[in-house]
């Protein structure tokens, strides 16, 4: 599912098929065997899978606080039909059941609106840009959001 989505909109992840295409069986294995990272398929009545979304503890975070949204994709065949809201409100379970996790980062290409306005849509709110060449060689902003999923208890 992660090839197909890279191969359909290259333009719209941090990676690229290539890449992706030449790990090995154990490299993909590891990112499923941890509990700190989830892959979530989509499924339409019960078929094979139509759309994939993940969620792991950022990897530059020791303390384990931080979570980053990834590898969101839907076949274009059915975008649009609410399947989005489901991909985040199940992600954002799983952060909210994490023993650590308390924010959740997401993060879109510029000229990816459809990305912007999902995360607008569950209260993630605007943080920073950064500038980024692309996998697919072209510059475009990388838009930054955050959305607190566990508050301090309060002493």
């Amino acid at each position: 599912m992660r090839l197909k989505a890279l191969q359909s909109d290259p333009g719209v992840f941090g990676s690229n098929y290539q890449k992706e295409a030449a790990m090995t069986e154990a490299e993909w294995k590891s990112w499923l065997q941890t509990d700190d990272t989830a892959i979530f398929l989509v499924y339409e009545d019960d078929a094979a899978p139509i759309g994939m979304t993940g969620i792991a503890v950022d990897r530059g975070d020791p303390t384990k606080r931080r979570a980053v949204l990834w590898g969101s994709w839907l076949e274009p065949r059915i975008r649009g039909r609410g399947y989005s809201k489901m991909m985040y409100q199940t992600r954002i379970a799983w952060a909210t059941g994490h023993p650590t996790i308390e924010t959740i980062i997401v993060s879109h290409r510029a000229s990816n609106l459809s990305s912007k306005h999902a995360n607008q849509k569950h209260g993630f709110v605007f943080t920073h840009k950064e500038e980024k060449v692309w996998p697919d060689g072209a510059p475009d902003e990388n838009i930054f959001y955050v959305l607190n999923v566990k508050h301090p208890t309060p002493k």
